[in-house]
């Protein structure tokens, strides 16, 4: 009997290592959470008012991402609560002589003072800043225009969509959504503020 519980544990945990080798390219979230329950409570930046009593401040991320002479090293940068994150895959950032490496910042931010959504849709949850500079120089750095990076972020209610802010105008990602892990994930060709949306 203990040989069989363990000869299906060993294939269940094959199993699930095939599935998430075969998913990640498509799908760069995590498929699998621990148990059963709920998801943890959303951080918003500005609640809603029935929920402003128990709500936990958002909170920002960074990280380092090392140069080579090929360009920027894969990397993912996540908030401290792992509701945004961005994905860079290798070479997405080109080298520059004399930076040896690119900063990032993941900035939560109230949806409401970057504009309103366009019609027929609304705001689900906070928008996020995603920046990146040079160092040691502090220059903005900027994806190739042969690469991009992808953008996740855990939505509280029902989202359908990412949309990035470029200057006074809404550009959708035509994201995918991961209801299972309440997640949706697009890929950009450009940094800025993000904010997942759903369709009134």
């Amino acid at each position: 009997m203990r040989r069989r519980v363990l000869l299906l544990g060993i294939v269940a945990s094959a199993l699930y290592l095939v599935v998430a080798a075969a998913t990640w390219p498509r799908v760069p979230v995590l498929i699998l959470y621990e148990g059963f329950g709920p998801p943890p409570p959303y951080h918003w930046v500005r609640p809603p008012a029935n929920l402003a009593a128990g709500n936990q401040p958002a909170p920002p991320g960074s990280g380092r991402i090392a140069l080579t002479a090929e360009g920027s090293r894969p990397a993912s940068i996540a908030t401290d609560d792992a509701q945004a994150v961005a994905v860079f895959p290798g070479g997405a950032i080109e080298a520059r002589v004399g930076e040896s490496r690119i900063d990032v910042r993941i900035i939560p931010l109230d949806p409401a003072t970057i504009g309103p959504p366009p019609g027929g849709f609304r705001f689900d949850g906070n928008a996020y800043r995603v920046e990146a500079v040079y160092m040691p120089s502090g220059r903005p750095a900027v994806l190739r225009q042969t690469a991009a990076a992808s953008v996740i972020f855990r939505y509280p209610a029902h989202a359908d969509d990412i949309l990035r802010r470029d200057g006074q105008t809404w550009t959708p990602l035509h994201a995918e959504v991961v209801m299972t892990t309440l997640q949706v994930f697009g890929t950009t060709g450009q940094l800025g503020v993000f904010v997942a949306t759903a369709k009134l």
